[in-house]
């Protein structure tokens, strides 16, 4: 317990948003009655949700490798890496909520609700930082940049051919 007391606000609000959202997400997101039948209903774990589903675990083992205090160098900060995984996981759960959105069910805006807290505490997470998501762009710029010019896996145009000799 003394570790979650070191994460920011930020990171407690990630880290307990995501979790909740794994609960809610074995829940039935869309669901239909068949009358005699009973009901039939899927959970946030069928389709494109599955993405987000898997990027959930992603936020929350990474955030499990931070309490770890074990550092991984990617090129960007811890902050960055969050937000971007919580962005994500925020596009799939919203294209989750709006394609499957019929019959959809109380779980599915608990969902939604769920990503777009996780998304803003990554997001107070990179405030308090002091970056933000220009600072993101630029980082990725400068690596993409550098392995350019180091013979990365971009190869180098071939010399344009001499123009024809005029005839005479």
């Amino acid at each position: 317990m003394d570790k979650l007391a070191e994460l920011s606000h930020g990171d407690n609000v990630v880290l307990g948003a995501t979790i909740a959202f794994l609960i809610v997400s074995i829940f039935n997101w869309q669901e239909i009655s068949l009358g005699e039948f009973g009901d039939a209903g899927v959970s946030m774990w069928h389709g494109v949700g599955v993405i987000a589903g898997l990027l959930a675990i992603v936020i929350v083992v990474w955030q499990a490798i931070r309490l770890a205090n074990i550092n991984i160098e990617v090129g960007v900060t811890p902050s960055m890496i969050t937000a971007a995984l919580a962005l994500l996981r925020l596009i799939f759960t919203v294209i989750k909520f709006l394609v499957d959105g019929e019959f959809r069910t109380f779980w599915a805006w608990i969902g939604l609700a769920l990503a777009i807290i996780v998304a803003v505490g990554a997001w107070m997470n990179m405030q308090a930082a002091g970056e933000s998501f220009t600072d993101v762009r630029d980082k990725v710029s400068s690596m993409t940049a550098s392995s350019t010019a180091s013979g990365g896996t971009a190869e180098a145009a071939p010399p344009a051919p001499p123009p024809p000799a005029p005839a005479p």
